[in-house]
């Protein structure tokens, strides 16, 4: 399988009832040809969440904190932006549940070069981003996974206890778990050989890199030790006889009720830790992980006391990672769920076709390009609905009651229809949630957005024209618009020649775009005033005048969704 996807190498364990599997195989360093071992260390992104997790609710077994405790209080020194403050605060439950309403992660959070092991947490969110922490949904009522939220998470370990996160959770932690090769402290090839290489695409090596956001992802570790915390997770919490997490904490790692999803009937969700993962005929509670170089994932099945856990030292944008899934699930011989029957009964489904978006997307820097190319067209046919998308295949939906559906490929309801308590149609598949909107309003922004595209089109195509043809008179008037165009190859040439780590950073690349795309605006409207000193007249000049005009009209709607100019370090 490693050879079939060009991955390196591969740790893994696998835990039944019986007895504990570990094995490797592939390469942990190929220009040295290191051969993977079982043992071997790994990075493992955001399974790191999962581990946090449980050092959290250890801090609520012993009375330092509780699922209901407000976070602002104990970090005031950050700017929450939370409309609902006075009834709906953002607790310690909402960041373990990713429901707390914050965005995900900002470009210069985890493409940076800035960031040292030891940068301390608070520079994730510096005070001049009054926006960072906004709150967009009601805390508690959404699902909406938040790198964030898991780093505020350390930052709230660490007012709690009065010390770093990394070396309060190894030592009261990792150790009690006997956890004795893990390690929440950064880890780089350079210092540990036993941590394995990371690779990209076609074997290009990428060694760890230290973020802001290190308490979302920063972990190492190996497949005997995750054995350990699969065994304790699926143990009721329970170390050498004495509880080390209280029994009703662990009861809801695995499902958390309380978003309005969970109340209208979904239980394909989030716990205090793993998410429900309806695959392959069976229910698992997992959560994935992916970092610079490295793929991993953990899946437990608390009811038949089994699990696995892997990481791949290849972080491939085209290997099928779902295979490895499917494998671990095949070889721990697993009981399949029996697959919910669908309705017989007819209903009426005209009232939920229609256009949906996310609400609320995953990272809000790109909001503007998730409502434009990320909408779900829902229609409706013999108590069946099938979602459209530009993103993927045409997915089947069959009722079952109420609003549950299920989906084709599963067991139990994946998605459920429900109202809004602030109003509107909405559907959730436990891990993102779509709101339906007017077809008025995405036809609104593509006629923009084909509309300005063509009014670039021709600036660039006619410009050029007129300078080859050496028609001056035409081309004074479009020909800082072109210039302006033409030198956004500058930061598309700087951004080629440098490190993708560096796309969040200030420098010569980032700044350059950031000068280029806000004078665009500008160079737009001086070739318009152009026209207009010219006369509209005067041949070409009203047709000029109107392309620009469709021009200007996009850098608007782009300048109005804030990405105009386009800055990726704020």
């Amino acid at each position: 399988m490693l050879e079939a996807q060009k991955l390196s190498g591969i740790t893994w364990t696998m835990v039944t009832e019986e007895r504990v599997t570990t094995g490797s195989a592939g390469y942990a360093n190929i220009k040295h040809s290191y051969e993977m071992q079982p043992d071997q260390k790994m990075h493992v992104g955001s399974v790191t969440k999962t581990v946090l997790a449980l050092g959290v609710l250890r801090l609520i077994s012993q009375g330092q904190l509780t699922l209901d405790t407000d976070v602002q209080p104990l970090l005031p020194q950050l700017q929450f932006n939370n409309p609902w403050q006075n009834n709906a605060p953002v607790r310690v439950k909402h960041l373990l549940t990713h429901t707390a309403g914050l965005d995900n992660i900002r470009m210069w959070q985890f493409l940076s070069k800035t960031p040292t092991p030891n940068t301390p947490l608070l520079h994730a969110f510096p005070s001049d981003s009054s926006d960072l922490l906004k709150i967009r949904t009601e805390p508690g009522t959404q699902y909406s996974y938040s790198n964030m939220g898991y780093t505020l998470l350390g930052m709230v370990i660490e007012a709690v206890t009065n010390q770093r996160y990394e070396a309060y959770l190894d030592q009261h932690l990792l150790i009690p778990l006997g956890m004795l090769n893990s390690s929440f402290e950064f880890s780089a090839q350079h210092s540990d050989p036993r941590l394995a290489m990371g690779y990209h695409e076609n074997q290009v090596a990428q060694a760890a890199v230290p973020v802001y956001t290190r308490p979302a992802g920063q972990f190492t570790t190996t497949a005997p030790d995750m054995a350990r915390f699969i065994q304790f997770v699926m143990g009721d919490g329970v170390i050498d006889g004495e509880q080390f997490v209280h029994s009703d904490l662990m009861d809801k790692l695995f499902y958390f009720e309380g978003t309005e999803a969970d109340k209208a009937g979904l239980k394909i969700g989030r716990g205090l830790a793993f998410a429900n993962r309806d695959r392959y005929g069976v229910v698992g509670q997992c959560h994935p992980g992916t970092t610079f170089g490295f793929r991993a994932n953990i899946c437990l099945f608390p009811e038949q006391k089994k699990g696995y856990f892997y990481a791949i030292n290849t972080d491939s944008e085209g290997a099928d990672y779902e295979a490895f899934k499917t494998l671990f699930v095949e070889l721990l011989n697993l009981d399949h769920n029996e697959i919910i029957p669908t309705s017989t009964s007819q209903i009426d489904l005209s009232a939920l076709t229609g256009l949906y978006v996310l609400s609320p997307n995953n990272m809000a820097e790109f909001e503007f390009l998730d409502k434009v190319f990320g909408p779900v067209w829902v229609t409706a046919s013999d108590n069946q609905i099938t979602l459209h998308s530009l993103q993927s295949a045409p997915q089947v939906l069959h009722h079952i009651e109420g609003g549950l559906y299920r989906d084709s490929e599963r067991t139990q309801p994946s998605h459920v229809f429900y109202s809004s308590t602030a109003g509107g149609k909405l559907f959730s598949n436990g891990l993102k949630t779509f709101k339906k909107i007017g077809v008025t309003d995405i036809a609104l922004y593509w006629l923009s957005l084909l509309l300005g595209l063509c009014g670039f089109v021709y600036i660039l195509v006619i410009a050029l024209f007129r300078l080859t043809t050496k028609r001056t008179a035409g081309f004074r008037r479009l020909q800082w618009s072109l210039m302006n165009l033409l030198a956004l190859a500058i930061p598309t040439a700087l951004f080629l020649n440098q490190s993708f780590l560096a796309f969040g950073d200030i420098t010569m690349a980032s700044i350059s775009l950031a000068l280029v795309t806000m004078f665009l605006p500008v160079s737009l409207l001086h070739s318009l005033w152009r026209c207009y000193q010219q006369g509209w007249g005067v041949k070409g000049s009203k047709r000029d005048g109107l392309f620009l005009i469709l021009a200007i009209q996009l850098c608007c709607v782009l300048a109005a969704w804030g990405h105009l100019p386009a800055i990726f370090w704020r």
